[in-house]
């Protein structure tokens, strides 16, 4: 048969390379899909993996923020405390200068007032 018609053995020759040919570049692009699947997969995977990572950062960072907040209030107050301590111990300090002097002006008018009764009072009943 291959004999009497060789034009038609060439032929089916020809045609198994054609479908080989055929079928060799579809599984070429099966795998290149397969391959475009697996690399968005993995994509995906990097994505949420960056993206947890992002979130877990920016915890951290408010985290850090809140703490260095809190540092720097504790530190303001203990600062306006100090501040306040110094104010207070300035006035009580300032007052008691004035009561000294207020004291010391009361005690002096007192030896005054004393002398002027006990000069009214000699004065007026002369000597005794």
């Amino acid at each position: 048969n291959l004999a009497a018609n060789p034009g038609k053995a060439v032929s089916k020759k020809a045609a198994r390379e054609v479908i080989q040919m055929a079928y060799e570049i579809l599984k070429s692009i099966v795998e290149a899909e397969s391959r475009a699947v697996e690399i968005k997969q993995q994509a995906a995977r990097q994505a949420e993996e960056k993206k947890a990572n992002a979130l877990k950062q920016q915890q951290e960072l408010l985290e850090q923020a809140r703490l260095h907040g809190k540092e720097e209030i504790q530190a303001s107050v203990a600062n306006a405390v100090e501040e306040s301590r110094k104010a207070i111990q300035q006035i009580l300090q300032e007052a008691d200068e004035s009561c000294a002097k207020i004291a010391e002006q009361a005690s002096q008018k007192k030896e005054e007032a004393v002398k002027a009764v006990i000069g009214k009072v000699v004065g007026t009943y002369g000597s005794c």
